[in-house]
């Protein structure tokens, strides 16, 4: 098992309109890197900005996460969206890495509970009608837990909604595969019928 340890935060943040380069400062308790990653690549990483504290211009922000990490510091992804605020700061807590290691049980829980805020954030955005975002998150969902079906599930509801049939069957029969007594995907099949 991968013994690295991430943090996938997500922060809603607001900027203000009025001033011609927005930017976002990032300050820290602890000296950090600073990376932006493309969403399609969460494992790279991504194209240094600096260290902390560091401005970065917003539009750079778009489709790309916030890469943190440094020496003997458990690594952070940040996803930034704008909102219609003032804030143009955020300060992050760090932790540092525990030299006894963590156990198996606990990462694997961690890892679980990472991924079941995600699965609500996806199913938030589904609900909201972002489809691109819903598909984006559950995208990542199934790197970090490839044997769940929800992600599937989200993906082709998401397919389903946009009337493209074709996909949305595809990606329930990857649901069905990985949970075969899901009996709902049944429904979810037929209506996603040609």
């Amino acid at each position: 098992m991968n013994k690295k340890k991430f943090l996938m935060l997500f922060a809603s943040l607001s900027l203000t309109g009025g001033c011609a380069t927005k930017t976002l400062t990032l300050v820290s308790n602890e000296k950090a890197n600073i990376s932006l990653v493309d969403y399609d690549d969460q494992a790279g990483e991504g194209d240094l900005v600096g260290e902390t504290p560091v401005a970065i211009e917003v539009d750079k922000l778009k489709r790309q996460y916030i890469r943190v990490w440094g020496e003997d510091l458990h690594p952070q992804f940040w996803v930034v969206k704008p909102l219609e605020d003032s804030k143009t700061e955020i300060t992050l807590r760090l932790d540092r890495k525990e030299d006894s290691g963590e156990s198996d049980a606990a990462l694997r829980l961690q890892e679980l509970n990472r991924s079941f805020r995600m699965m609500m954030r996806a199913y938030k955005a589904l609900t909201a009608k972002d489809l691109e975002t819903a598909r984006e998150i559950s995208k990542q969902i199934n790197q970090l837990q490839p044997d769940i079906a929800a992600p599937h599930i989200i993906t082709g509801l998401s397919f389903l909604a946009e009337g493209n049939k074709s996909k949305a069957r595809a990606s329930f029969l990857k649901a069905k595969n990985l949970d075969p007594e899901d009996r709902d995907l049944e429904e979810l099949l037929r209506l996603s019928n040609p």
